[in-house]
């Protein structure tokens, strides 16, 4: 078993589990989260299990090689520079994982469900991308020209980047159609529906707004304006 660190996100106060029905922004990895994380009562701090006490070390398989991973409270701190996670390519803007090769990752996407499941179609988690994403229409993700690593969810002939699974669990939330995994739920089982039909420059537009206003509204409540840049 990988030895826990002594860092504290909220060391003010003892943190306990909570199922918030509405997402919330993780204080730790400043990213979004549903289902089960932990609180303060006292205060306005949301933290992911995965973030709450995290351990020193994990590993990340991507395609042949098995990368080794050390937590750090900030991943960017040193040198300032984004770094961006090798599972969902979101920017890791808080606490996470970095390896001596330079791979990053959120806490909470080394807890990634194994399948989940999309518009009534099971998909299974891949550490790797083959086909057009269904979502966005791409198979590679870049950021200014910089191509990002990504792992997707695959099944039947759809497949989708980590990345946009999150975002489609934020638009999924928003229409009242998202269902959470269960709690001890080892499959994962996330319920997801969202409308394919609508794809194209308008409906893209649409839903980076929606997502926007989301992070917007969280960023108010956690008093964190940098949840903006997210």
């Amino acid at each position: 078993m990988s030895k826990k660190t002594s860092y504290r996100i909220h060391p003010e106060h003892q943190l306990t589990p909570m199922k918030p029905l509405d997402p919330f922004y993780c204080t730790a990895c400043k990213e979004i989260g549903f289902g089960t994380g932990y609180g303060c009562s006292q205060c306005v701090v949301r933290v992911h299990k995965e973030c709450t006490n995290p351990s020193l070390a994990a590993s990340l398989k991507l395609k042949w090689r098995k990368h080794s991973l050390k937590f750090y409270p900030d991943v960017k701190a040193e040198d300032g520079k984004p770094r961006y996670c090798a599972m969902c390519s979101k920017p890791v803007s808080g606490c996470g994982y970095r390896s001596s090769s330079g791979k990053n990752c959120h806490p909470s996407c080394l807890a990634l469900p194994q399948s989940i499941v999309v518009n009534s179609v099971e998909l299974h988690l891949a550490n790797k991308v083959k086909l057009n994403c269904t979502w966005c229409g791409m198979k590679k993700r870049y950021i200014d020209k910089v191509k990002l690593p990504s792992w997707s969810y695959v099944g039947g002939k759809a497949e989708y980047h980590v990345g946009c699974v999150k975002d489609m669990v934020t638009e999924s939330w928003r229409n009242g159609e998202f269902v959470p995994a269960k709690e001890g739920d080892g499959v994962g089982r996330m319920q997801i529906k969202v409308d394919l039909a609508s794809r194209g420059i308008s409906g893209n537009l649409g839903r980076a707004l929606g997502t926007l206003a989301l992070r917007g509204t969280l960023a108010a409540l956690s008093g964190d304006p940098t949840e903006l840049l997210g």
